[in-house]
């Protein structure tokens, strides 16, 4: 009996049988990897750069692409094949991870556009430029896509609707190289598509019929007959949860669903939104002081924002509504309505209170004082000597909670022509006070200014940007390790064009403050912004969520 999964496109069987024969076409890209560190989870080489010489084929598959995991590669599984227009039906339908889905991404090892799981079957034999392939057997596919796209079931949604790939046995190597013609040579088994052993592996899994027909077939990857074999002598299905989910361990959890349960005007240009996770977590955490939170909005936007309170199951931010907005505070204002669902990553504390402070000093303007709202009720609770100074133009956000704290808690309105008068405020700072400020570029400027005139260590001042411009003029990366050059256009991020080619590079608050993002520089000169670098490091690294290039610049990449 079929089962049909969420994602399934509702193919029978015979749909999936005898297909024309496809076409002579060229391959596009051939790609290989080296094992590293990914996702701050686990090793992979999922990660691969295109070749674009001549490059050799052995039994193995592409001469120097890695494997983490032995069961990873192997004579039955030499080279991975991924249908290029994929891509663009993976865009259309998770548009908050379309910037993930380039060619690559699978970690294949070579790309066309003319075959898919659909038109390839078991046991083809195809000519690639030098060698002759046979197909094996689907990519079973693991937790590891749903890390690589930021899609929580991305291994179940790619499996359940036959967009895996699938693998080749080398039988006869050579030499391969993008614009080689790919042409079937031999097709003994026109009724079992890739597609169509996928349907019984995932949809109709008790078909013992089925199953022991594909189990005769002589070109079927050992680990396909392992599985159809222990079904039909057990009468049971395999545990799939791990590979596809991870674990505990290993499950996806940068990114989780949130939906919209308060909208709430603050000011004119400032609205609350109290967002509640769909899926309780596993371990409800409180906010900690400076935490933000990065979202995913309307497609491929990104942005990030400081918590206002709460834990990781209900939380609350605030978000003004800027005229130069790149589309985030727009979209939140205009588009996001009570009962919507969006994308939300982990909470993250990246601009906390110093331990060894005795009093605090902050100083915000604007929306900068989201920043420092759970910080606030945390020095209260604490009994802990504070200061606030917040700027604003005329009408207040979370005026009731600025209210509760009396008089440690100072407005200053432009409207009403009152000051904030920095120097009178640091003039008061000893060794054992930390300043902390978030604002207006101006105002932190400010806040730098008068540091230095009363003499106030670096180490004490603490500065947390909420918004950075990312533009500029355009330039060049030459990436050393990877031979490749990527150009980056005036209005994008390297963050965004690193990612872009496939680079693997982490990222969290995206605005410069915490620093994840620092890539290491060969050569060239950077014009840094942000704040999560000394001036030692901004020798040799760069952020590269907010930094630019001039010129050429080469990277450790």
């Amino acid at each position: 009996m079929a089962i049909v999964e969420p994602y399934a496109q509702h193919s029978t069987a015979d749909d999936l049988k005898n297909p024309p024969p496809f076409p002579p076409h060229p391959l596009t890209q051939v790609r290989s990897g080296r094992v590293k560190k990914v996702f701050n989870l686990l090793d992979s080489a999922i990660f691969k750069v295109p070749h674009y010489e001549k490059t050799p084929i052995s039994e193995l598959g592409v001469v120097g692409d890695e494997q983490a995991f032995h069961d990873h590669g192997g004579v039955d599984k030499a080279l991975l094949h991924y249908s290029a227009p994929l891509y663009a039906r993976w865009k259309q339908e998770l548009p908050s991870s379309a910037h993930l889905f380039n060619v690559g991404g699978f970690g294949e090892n070579l790309v066309s556009d003319a075959v898919d799981e659909r038109t390839v079957c078991i046991g083809d034999k195809i000519s690639i430029g030098d060698i002759l392939v046979e197909v094996t057997e689907p990519r079973a596919p693991c937790f590891k896509l749903n890390h690589r796209f930021e899609v929580k079931d991305m291994a179940k949604r790619a499996q359940t609707l036959f967009r895996t790939g699938w693998f080749y046995r080398i039988l006869r190597t050579g030499s391969i190289r993008p614009g080689d013609m790919i042409t079937l040579i031999e097709r003994p088994h026109p009724e079992w598509t890739v597609a169509r052993i996928q349907y019984y592996l995932y949809i109709e899994k008790d078909n013992k019929e089925a199953m022991q027909e594909a189990v005769e077939l002589p070109q079927l990857g050992p680990p396909t007959k392992r599985i159809f074999t222990k079904r039909i002598d057990q009468g049971k299905v395999e545990d799939m949860e791990g590979r596809i989910s991870g674990g505990d361990e290993a499950a996806m959890k940068t990114w989780g669903e949130y939906k919209v349960v308060e909208k709430r005007r603050e000011t004119k240009s400032v609205t609350a939104f109290v967002l509640e996770a769909v899926e309780t977590p596993s371990e409800i955490l409180p906010v900690e002081s400076g935490s933000h939170v990065r979202m995913k909005l309307g497609g491929k936007l990104v942005r990030a924002y400081s918590v206002v309170g709460g834990t990781s199951k209900r939380f609350e931010i605030g978000v003004a509504l800027d005229k130069d907005s790149r589309g985030g505070s727009k979209y939140l204002h205009d588009n996001a309505s009570v009962g919507d669902v969006l994308t939300v990553g982990r909470i993250t504390s990246s601009f906390p209170l110093s331990k060894d402070a005795d009093r605090h000093f902050i100083i915000a303007g604007g929306i900068g004082i989201t920043a420092f709202i759970e910080a606030l009720r945390y020095l209260e609770d604490k009994q802990q000597q504070y200061e606030l100074h917040f700027a604003v133009a005329d009408e207040v956000p979370f005026e009731e909670r600025i209210a509760a704290l009396g008089v440690k808690g100072k407005i200053y309105r432009k409207s009403k022509g009152e000051r904030l008068n920095l120097n009178n405020i640091l003039s008061r700072a000893d060794d054992n006070t930390h300043v902390y400020c978030c604002g207006p570029q101006r105002l932190m400027d400010g806040v730098d200014a008068a540091a230095k005139v009363f003499g106030l260590s670096k180490d004490s001042i603490h500065f947390e940007a909420f918004q950075v411009e990312t533009g500029g003029d355009p330039f060049t990366a030459e990436l050393r390790e990877s031979k490749r050059t990527v150009e980056i256009g005036g209005s994008q991020s390297l963050l965004d064009a690193l990612k872009a080619v496939g680079m693997d590079i982490d990222s969290s608050c995206e605005v410069g403050n915490c620093g994840t993002c620092k890539v290491d520089v060969c050569s060239g000169r950077v014009l840094h912004r942000g704040t999560a670098l000394t001036e030692s490091e901004k020798g040799k690294t760069m952020l590269s969520c907010v930094s630019r290039g001039i010129g050429t610049i080469v990277l450790d990449l």
